[in-house]
């Protein structure tokens, strides 16, 4: 699967992009319903390597692969290297 190419087969191709925007990621029955859709997503783990490796620390935004914004920095801060998505294949971590 190439860079990117996840994407169409994503548990989130037909949700409302407002699920994973929600007004504040530290109220957990707000970020639930992305979580809940990323939860049975079968490309989660490229979902989260992809916005590992291009997001911009300063600007971290969204619910991508299950996690918030402050998760990732999390991960980042622990320097938590995923793999590129051109190697994860399809399936969860």
């Amino acid at each position: 699967m190439s860079a990117g190419e996840w994407r169409r087969d994503a548990g989130c191709v037909d949700s409302d992009p407002e699920t994973f925007f929600p007004v504040s990621y530290r109220r957990e029955h707000l970020v639930r319903p992305a979580r809940r859709i990323c939860g049975r997503c079968r490309v989660r783990a490229a979902c989260l390597a992809d916005v590992m490796a291009t997001e911009d620390p300063a600007r971290r935004w969204g619910v991508y692969g299950g996690t918030t914004p402050d998760e990732r920095a999390a991960l980042h801060r622990a320097g938590l290297t995923i793999a590129p998505a051109s190697t994860l294949g399809g399936g969860v971590a």
